[in-house]
């Protein structure tokens, strides 16, 4: 193939950030060049120009050319269903998969329904446990699922020497998500610190104890608080670990972090890199040898929407190459149907080919570090590693992540974040393919799995167990009680409880929910009056002055499931009034360019609101001529950055559908 050379003009060549600036300057008309800059959450600003930074080194991420690992996430309630998706996941590309039970506050539907090691050998039938990693996502039955898992893999020849097993407990999360737990904390630790006796009596590889801040992020946590809370739990389990006679060494190893990747691309690559620099400093100033922590990120459930879920794929094919950017040890992709219900062969099979054509295609693990030395990259990263520091000291300066959630400091913090962002998501400052924008109200439903659960609780048999104490005798009894028959019910019920604590739950919220209840409304209302709600679109003048306006209004709506009409070329007034009157809408939206508004607007608004509209909307906010508009009964305008999910509800309301039944739901 022949190669061309591309012949840039010199000046463009031989410019200068000075240059570039002296012209931004000009066009800015005396604004500072701060103008330029957006803000971005966590008081973090992103800048118009970056310089690269040729003298960065690659931090310390994966093993170099080591691929991330791949993980699937197992929670199909019929362990034969379950079992026959773990093997088509490995034998489809997976390295790993995550047990995720019925306790779990991460359960998203489903949860697998494993007690016994009777049910634990169903599962992993035709699996070879020593050849795969295995995440733990289980609530409080974290060490007791581990216990299960290693008896069985000893029944299947597999000895827990050849285990590797991470993110097996994570109380502070449970505490989060339910807002109690059923023990007191200090309980809590002793278990924490048995755990880790088990785990090194039996020579299970991996890490034990998951400073998780995804029960921060899919609550609404931005990325300082999310690092910032997760490096606190991490050294909340350090401490703990310690107490229990661990050498400081040793503690590193056995505690991991684990992230969510969004589809903002840079802020995922940034969020992953900071962990690593907040890790080092930790460990600097804790006077502990430097070493490497295991970092699990998983695709973001706070950005998932049921509408169009097939925008799901690309959002979760961005956070997914992120993370392995970012350096991720491993990766695990929500399927793209994760919001509707369990998913199906074919969403599962998308979730892991996503990152499958990231890893052997596209080559992404084959350099280290690859977005070192870029300006924005390095930049933001060190913005935020010091944004997450200074809010890990916060934390720290309450007394730590534990305190600070009993305190309400954290839910304080995480609800005015979360506050923010929805604002943004109303206003459609930050748009949601699908939901708040371009949605398709014609779209096909997809298909999840149905599956029936045992609604028949077990009734539980206490056994006899010891206090936990550092060497793991409380595990190694649970095992024993395990292969004499006991399930984990058994092993819940015969714990001591002493006392619980309390807390304000942080419950998981996606961004769509608010749109997405709307558009039930709207197919409730169809079910029972027939259609669905409608919109007039007041088109005046020639199509060319009303199409730009039109088409925004009827995307507009159409995000509350509001069916458009009209929106054509109208001969007269009259024409428009009389298809307004067999339109059958309640509400109309005027939509023209400002120099037609001038000459009809005030008329048409008139005529409609004669002609029985109970709302007049306009498209567009010609100042000169708004005071005139408000005067003759308009009762509201819409616009880019207006509050789109306000004017929506209030259109509900003249339709005669109420609001006042709204949940908050995941």
């Amino acid at each position: 193939m022949d190669m061309q050379n591309i012949d840039f003009p010199s000046d463009f060549l031989e410019a200068t950030q000075s240059d570039w600036e002296a012209s931004a300057l000009r066009a800015l008309e005396g604004a500072a060049l701060d103008a330029l800059n957006t803000p971005i959450a966590g008081g973090l600003e992103n800048k118009p120009l970056y310089q690269g930074r040729t003298d960065s080194a690659p931090l310390q991420l994966r093993e170099s050319s080591r691929p991330w690992k791949i993980i699937q996430r197992s929670d199909h309630p019929v362990i034969s269903e379950a079992n026959t998706q773990m093997l088509e996941d490995l034998e489809g590309g997976a390295d790993g998969i995550e047990l995720v039970l019925p306790a779990s506050p991460r359960i998203l539907g489903g949860g697998l329904s494993v007690q016994r090691i009777d049910d634990m050998l169903k599962l992993l039938d035709g699996v070879k446990p020593d050849l795969i990693d295995f995440r733990l996502e289980c609530g409080y039955e974290g060490s007791a699922t581990l216990a299960l898992l290693v008896e069985t893999c000893k029944r299947l020849g597999v000895s827990s020497d050849q285990l590797t097993v991470h993110g097996v407990s994570d109380p502070l999360s449970v505490f989060v998500s339910s807002g109690r737990v059923r023990n007191s904390f200090e309980r809590l630790e002793q278990r924490a610190q048995d755990l880790a006796g088990y785990a090194r009596n039996n020579g299970i590889q991996g890490s034990l104890l998951r400073g998780d801040g995804r029960c921060y992020h899919d609550t609404g946590a931005n990325s300082v608080q999310e690092l910032g809370l997760t490096l606190s739990s991490l050294l909340y389990y350090m401490r703990i670990l310690e107490k229990g006679g661990i050498p400081a060494d040793d503690l590193p190893k056995h505690v991991s972090a684990c992230l969510s990747a969004s589809a903002d691309q840079f802020g995922t690559i940034v969020k992953a890199r900071a962990m690593r620099q907040l890790w080092a400093r930790l460990l600097g100033a804790a006077q502990m040898p430097s070493q490497k922590l295991h970092l699990h990120m998983e695709t973001s459930w706070r950005m998932m929407s049921k509408r169009d879920p097939w925008v799901n794929m690309l959002r979760t094919t961005v956070a997914a190459f992120a993370a392995g950017i970012g350096g991720a040890d491993s990766v695990s992709v929500l399927p793209f149907t994760s919001a509707l219900g369990l998913p199906n062969a074919f969403a599962r099979r998308i979730a892991r080919n996503t990152q499958l054509i990231l890893v052997e295609e596209s080559n992404l693990a084959q350099v280290s570090d690859p977005a070192a030395g870029s300006g924005l990259v390095e930049e933001r990263t060190e913005e935020l590693a010091n944004a997450a520091w200074g809010y890990f000291q916060k934390i720290e300066k309450e007394g730590g992540v534990l305190e600070a959630l009993q305190s309400g400091v954290i839910y304080a913090d995480v609800t005015a974040a979360r506050a923010e962002e929805d604002k943004l998501v109303a206003t459609g400052r930050h748009p949601l393919t699908g939901t708040s924008a371009f949605p398709n109200l014609g779209e096909a439903d997809v298909e999840v799995l149905k599956a029936d659960t045992d609604q028949i609780g077990e009734i539980a048999t206490r056994k006899d167990l010891p206090e936990p104490s550092p060497d793991g005798q409380l595990i190694e009894a649970v095992a024993k009680a395990l292969n004499d028959g006991a399930g984990l019910v058994d092993i819940q019920a015969s714990r001591k409880q002493l006392g619980d604590n309390d807390c304000h739950a942080l419950k998981l919220t996606r961004l769509a929910t608010p749109f997405e209840s709307l558009r039930d409304k709207a197919e409730a209302f169809k079910e029972t009056q027939g259609n669905s709600p409608k919109l007039f679109l007041a088109t005046l003048g020639p199509v060319a002055q009303h199409t730009a306006r039109s088409m925004f209004t009827s995307n507009f709506y159409a995000a509350g499931g509001f069916v458009s009409g009209g929106g054509k070329h109208f001969e007269s007034l009259d024409d428009l009034i009389s298809c307004f009157r067999i339109s059958d809408a309640k509400i109309a939206c005027i939509c023209s360019s400002d120099k037609v508004y001038e000459e009809q607007a005030v008329a048409v608004l008139n005529e409609l609101k004669a002609a029985g509209a109970k709302r007049v909307t306009l498209a567009g906010r010609p100042k000169d001529l708004m005071a005139e508009l408000t005067e003759n009964g308009l009762d509201g305008t819409i616009y880019q950055g207006c509050d789109m999910l306000a004017e929506l509800k209030t259109c509900f309301e003249v339709v005669g559908v109420s609001l006042a039944d709204e949940v908050e739901a995941i």
